[in-house]
Protein backbone atom coordinates (compact mmCIF):
# COMPACT_ATOMS: atom_id res chain seq x y z
CA UNK A 1 0.00 0.00 0.00
CA UNK A 2 2.39 2.60 -1.25
CA UNK A 3 -0.29 4.89 -2.49
CA UNK A 4 -1.04 7.95 -0.05
CA UNK A 5 -4.17 9.22 -1.28
CA UNK A 6 -5.25 5.38 -0.89
CA UNK A 7 -3.97 5.38 2.76
CA UNK A 8 -5.55 8.95 3.42
CA UNK A 9 -8.64 7.79 2.08
CA UNK A 10 -8.64 4.49 4.46
CA UNK A 11 -8.09 7.08 7.35
CA UNK A 12 -10.17 9.40 6.73
CA UNK A 13 -13.27 6.52 6.93
CA UNK A 14 -11.73 5.33 9.89
CA UNK A 15 -12.30 8.81 11.57
CA UNK A 16 -15.18 9.50 10.23
CA UNK A 17 -16.01 5.87 11.76
CA UNK A 18 -14.35 5.83 15.26
CA UNK A 19 -13.93 8.62 17.67
CA UNK A 20 -11.18 6.35 19.92
CA UNK A 21 -9.14 6.07 16.75
CA UNK A 22 -8.82 9.97 16.29
CA UNK A 23 -6.50 10.51 19.83
CA UNK A 24 -4.97 6.93 19.60
CA UNK A 25 -2.16 6.68 16.43
CA UNK A 26 -2.14 2.72 17.72
CA UNK A 27 -5.52 2.12 17.41
CA UNK A 28 -5.73 3.74 13.83
CA UNK A 29 -2.98 1.88 12.73
CA UNK A 30 -4.46 -1.17 13.51
CA UNK A 31 -7.63 -0.34 11.99
CA UNK A 32 -6.13 0.96 8.84
CA UNK A 33 -4.06 -2.60 8.82
CA UNK A 34 -7.48 -4.59 9.08
CA UNK A 35 -9.00 -2.51 6.47
CA UNK A 36 -6.14 -3.35 3.95
CA UNK A 37 -5.83 -6.70 5.14
CA UNK A 38 -4.44 -8.31 2.13
CA UNK A 39 -5.92 -11.81 4.07
CA UNK A 40 -8.90 -11.19 5.33
CA UNK A 41 -10.23 -14.69 6.16
CA UNK A 42 -10.19 -15.57 9.83
CA UNK A 43 -6.84 -17.85 9.55
CA UNK A 44 -4.93 -14.83 8.40
CA UNK A 45 -6.71 -12.40 10.32
CA UNK A 46 -4.00 -9.17 11.02
CA UNK A 47 -5.00 -10.06 14.62
CA UNK A 48 -3.28 -13.26 14.62
CA UNK A 49 0.19 -12.26 13.88
CA UNK A 50 2.26 -11.34 16.24
CA UNK A 51 3.38 -7.86 16.76
CA UNK A 52 7.35 -8.79 15.88
CA UNK A 53 5.76 -10.63 12.46
CA UNK A 54 4.07 -7.44 11.19
CA UNK A 55 6.72 -5.47 11.80
CA UNK A 56 9.65 -6.83 10.39
CA UNK A 57 6.72 -8.18 7.69
CA UNK A 58 4.84 -5.17 6.86
CA UNK A 59 6.00 -5.35 3.45
CA UNK A 60 5.54 -8.40 2.70
CA UNK A 61 1.90 -8.16 3.97
CA UNK A 62 1.64 -5.06 2.15
CA UNK A 63 0.77 -2.96 4.98
CA UNK A 64 1.15 1.25 5.09
CA UNK A 65 4.18 2.67 7.00
CA UNK A 66 3.15 3.90 10.47
CA UNK A 67 4.29 7.35 10.07
CA UNK A 68 2.69 7.37 6.98
CA UNK A 69 -0.51 6.56 8.92
CA UNK A 70 0.56 9.13 11.84
CA UNK A 71 1.07 11.87 8.81
CA UNK A 72 -2.67 11.30 7.24
CA UNK A 73 -4.32 11.65 10.33
CA UNK A 74 -2.66 14.68 11.64
CA UNK A 75 -3.26 15.98 8.00
CA UNK A 76 -7.27 15.39 7.73
CA UNK A 77 -7.66 16.62 11.60
CA UNK A 78 -5.79 19.87 10.57
CA UNK A 79 -7.90 20.07 7.55
CA UNK A 80 -11.52 18.76 9.00
CA UNK A 81 -11.03 19.57 12.50
CA UNK A 82 -14.23 17.92 13.75
CA UNK A 83 -12.03 14.74 13.48
CA UNK A 84 -9.86 16.12 15.46
CA UNK A 85 -9.27 14.07 18.80
CA UNK A 86 -9.62 15.81 22.45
Amino acid sequence: MNNPYTIEKVVLEILKANEEARNDDMKLYLLVCEAVNPYPTCDRDIGSFSFSSVMNHYRELRLPHFESVRRSRAKIQAEIPELAGD
